[in-house]
């Protein structure tokens, strides 16, 4: 640190001029903008040329930069001290319980900061204790444009009606947050320009949604009753992700479209775990498609299932026919988990499901790009490949993506076309069917609510 700050002064090679205080305010407020706190409050001790620069620069603070032994005492002074504005502030190794000691009005004081980007996560508290509450003055800061919280209880006077406006919030991550479905519910409404919201095992039941401006959602890893998008009409993508063990096998979580005709990216769909409903209709197996029951702005879908049990090869066909137009379609094949209930794979092989089942839209004349994610190489995959064979007319490209320990699928894949010893079925995979042996996976929950990512279910493929 030290050594940074003498880097700025003048060193034997020069003539004694102290060319770097000579450059104009804003850009030594560029430089220092661009150093650690730390560093960026010793550059006042450089000159007197430096000493006022660092109190009107706007500020990174992120307390991974400080040393944890004085990480407390630290902040306190930085944000009592420095009058703001904060471009960023980061507080995820910080005892919060410390820092109310040393320091009873940080809420207020970031309040007061100006702060652009917030992070606050409180990593401090033991598994079997519940989270402290949120300070209720952190959800009144009016010039947050990106926030992420975690491990924190949703305040109560706020769910009360108290005073929370966000105007220039675009961005909404949570993390482990205690709040009821009221809660959420308050806090949407108070951020009129809110882009993208992010729940990563949160507590509400019933994810609502009702927003003029929300592009993107993503739930994930919460055991969540419901999802109904309400009047959304900005909404490219809905994630829905890593669903728990308690929401699979017990009560479906239902997925209610109502008003999202700007929907273009859609998944994951579980048919063992999802109960989808589109507008007033629910969609069950062998459902007959009207204009009602389509979501025809889908682009991009992408689905998990278990190609060894019935009930979710039929759900497959029903949520496909539900998508008209999708373009690229992303398939994961799910294992038998023992420990879900209800989904027990007979032993069966489904040949005749699909050699009977009706052409489905999408397949026949939309989809040109097809993945299938943790290919096996089981007998009913192969089946399924079948279908797709006849039915997906304008597929260019078909790719089976192995788990990372089947490094044979390739040799699995031709030998089963060669016992098939259909030359028509050879000629259509030479043409479109690609094995991969290496795979970078590609989902990730930070990806999927990136909205520059085109397709969020992407993995970078190696042939």
């Amino acid at each position: 640190m030290a050594d940074g700050a003498a880097s700025l002064l003048p060193t034997a090679g020069y003539d004694g001029e102290d060319r770097i205080s000579a450059l104009h305010d804003d850009l030594l407020c560029a430089i220092i903008s661009r150093l650690s706190v730390t560093d960026a409050a010793r550059t006042t001790a450089l000159s007197p040329r430096w000493r006022h620069l660092w109190h009107s620069t706007p500020l990174v603070l992120d307390d991974v930069d400080l040393n944890e032994s004085a990480r407390e005492a630290i902040v306190s002074r930085v944000l009592a001290d420095h009058p703001g504005p904060f471009r960023a502030v980061r507080l995820a190794g910080c005892k919060f319980a410390s820092l109310d000691h040393d320091l009873a009005e940080w809420p207020r004081l970031l309040v007061t900061k100006g702060i652009q980007k917030l992070v606050i996560v409180n990593k401090h508290i033991q598994p079997q204790h519940a989270s402290p509450r949120l300070p209720a003055e952190i959800l009144r800061c009016d010039s947050l444009q990106r926030l992420l919280l975690g491990f924190w209880t949703f305040p109560a006077d706020v769910s009360h009606g108290a005073d929370v406006f966000l105007p220039h919030l675009h961005s909404l991550n949570m993390i482990r947050i205690d709040m009821s479905d009221h809660d959420l519910e308050c806090l949407i409404a108070a951020s009129p320009v809110l882009k993208t919201l992010v729940l990563a095992r949160n507590k509400p039941k019933h994810v609502r949604l009702c927003s003029q401006s929300l592009h993107c959602v993503v739930v994930g890893g919460s055991p969540v009753k419901e999802v109904a998008v309400m009047e959304t009409p900005l909404l490219d993508r809905l994630i829905l992700v890593e669903l728990p063990p308690s929401a699979i096998g017990g009560a479906s979580m239902g997925v209610k479209i109502t008003c999202a005709p700007n929907l273009r990216v859609f998944g994951y769909l579980e048919p063992r775990a999802h109960k989808l409903q589109i507008g007033d209709d629910v969609i069950e197996p062998n459902i007959m498609v009207s204009p009602r029951t389509v979501l025809p702005g889908v682009k991009i879908l992408a689905v998990k299932v278990n190609f060894g049990v019935f009930e979710e090869i039929n759900m497959l066909a029903s949520f496909l026919r539900c998508f008209p137009n999708v373009d690229m379609l992303h398939i994961e094949s799910l294992l038998h988990d023992p420990s879900i209930p209800g989904y027990d794979p007979t032993g069966e092989h489904y040949a005749k499901f699909w050699q009977e089942a009706s052409p489905i839209k999408c397949l026949r004349s939309h989809v040109k790009r097809m993945v299938i994610h943790k290919y096996q190489g089981h007998q009913n995959e192969f089946e399924f490949l079948k279908f797709i064979s006849k039915d997906a007319l304008e597929l260019q490209s078909l790719v089976l993506v192995p788990p990372k320990e089947k490094i044979s699928l390739p040799d699995e894949v031709n030998e089963m076309i060669g016992r098939l010893g259909c030359p028509r079925f050879r000629a259509w995979a030479s043409k479109v069917l690609l094995v991969l042996t290496k795979v970078d996976i590609g989902f990730s929950l930070q990806k999927s609510a990136d909205l520059t990512v085109d397709d969020p279910f992407r993995c970078s493929m190696h042939g």
